[in-house]
């Protein structure tokens, strides 16, 4: 071990509350040579991230609130809770969320339209013929 030092990560406000959190980082040395970093400092894993000032869940709850309300809104709504962003704060936070992976689409009908006739096919791929309609009475 090569020291400690504290760090004060910014959490969500509790009952409108500010909550403070005092963690006790420890430092590391690497023994080896070949490695290029000489010191590690261990992280939380869950709770904080490298040259973080904020936890995890105050990230993403910041996240969630700009991709719902983008900007200015989204910083006055996070001032209601009690968290002081910036509106430039909350976009780079949204931008930074993983692309949605698209959804595959669900077969709602029974059939399914033949690409050699007018005809329908069941999921088993039966032919099955069209009802006619007869003229009405």
């Amino acid at each position: 071990m090569r020291g400690s030092y504290l760090r004060f990560p910014a959490d969500l406000p509790s009952a409108g509350r500010r909550v403070v959190l005092c963690l006790h980082v420890r430092r590391f040395a690497c023994a080896d040579a070949s490695c290029g970093r000489r010191t590690f400092a261990e992280q939380v894993p869950g709770l904080t991230r490298r040259y973080g000032r904020w936890t995890e869940r105050l990230r993403s709850a910041l996240a969630e609130v700009g991709l719902a309300l983008a900007g200015r809104a989204g910083a006055r709504i996070a001032d209601v809770f009690g968290i002081r962003v910036s509106r430039s704060t909350v976009l780079p936070l949204v931008d930074a969320l993983p692309e949605p992976r698209p959804r595959t689409p669900r077969v709602v009908g029974r059939r399914i339209r033949d690409a050699q006739g007018p005809g329908l096919r069941d999921r088993a791929g039966r032919r099955r013929d069209r009802p006619t309609r007869g003229p009405a009475a």
